[in-house]
């Protein structure tokens, strides 16, 4: 009788050891056979998930995004941050999120040179700040400010998140927070 196989499940074991390679050694520590070396497999076992290193990268990719919204969203419905401040959680403000920023840095350097991945990374950013937009407006703000504004917003994220990635020491989690909520501050209460 053959043995059952979850196949997301061995995806996202595939995709946790590349996510390890890459926080290792940047996206060319991935491949096939560094892989299987991390999981005591063959590349055989390996390629039964994944057609090619693309595709795990664009998963590893997905994965790291998911991980983001998963606890932007969270926080929101937790009841503990307005719409704005949940945003705080795309902060790399502790070993997760900052191993997440390290696997999108990554993969921004690359999709400098791969239209794949800058196809990927296009439609992440326009999904994020289509969030952002959101907020605000729930929080009040018109279609013709939030559209602007979340661009600003966006802005201002990846710009603390960089900061914080080459300069851990300054840029706290707290230092990263206070600077998110006073480039924040007014936008959840001035139309």
């Amino acid at each position: 009788m053959p043995v059952e196989v979850d196949r997301e499940r061995r995806q996202w074991v595939v995709v946790e050891a590349a996510v390890d390679l890459i926080l290792e050694g940047g996206l060319e520590a991935v491949s096939f056979r560094t892989l299987a070396r991390k999981l005591g497999c063959s590349t055989t076992a390996i390629s039964h998930y994944f057609a090619d290193k693309e595709a795990v990268m664009r998963a590893t990719y997905h994965h790291a995004a998911s991980r983001a919204a998963l606890r932007r969203d969270q926080a929101q419905s937790s009841g503990r941050a307005n719409p704005l401040t949940a945003l705080e959680e795309i902060l790399p403000l502790g070993p997760l999120q900052r191993d997440d920023w390290v696997v999108w840095m990554c993969f921004w350097t690359s999709a400098l040179f791969n239209p794949a991945l800058a196809a990927e990374h296009r439609k992440r950013t326009h999904q994020t700040r289509e969030g952002i937009e959101a907020r605000l407006l729930a929080v009040g703000h018109s279609a013709e400010q939030a559209g602007p504004l979340s661009q600003s917003v966006l802005t201002t994220l990846y710009g603390i998140a960089v900061q914080a990635l080459f300069d851990p020491e300054r840029w706290t989690a707290e230092v990263q927070q206070a600077t998110l909520r006073r480039a924040l501050q007014g936008l959840d209460t001035v139309k």
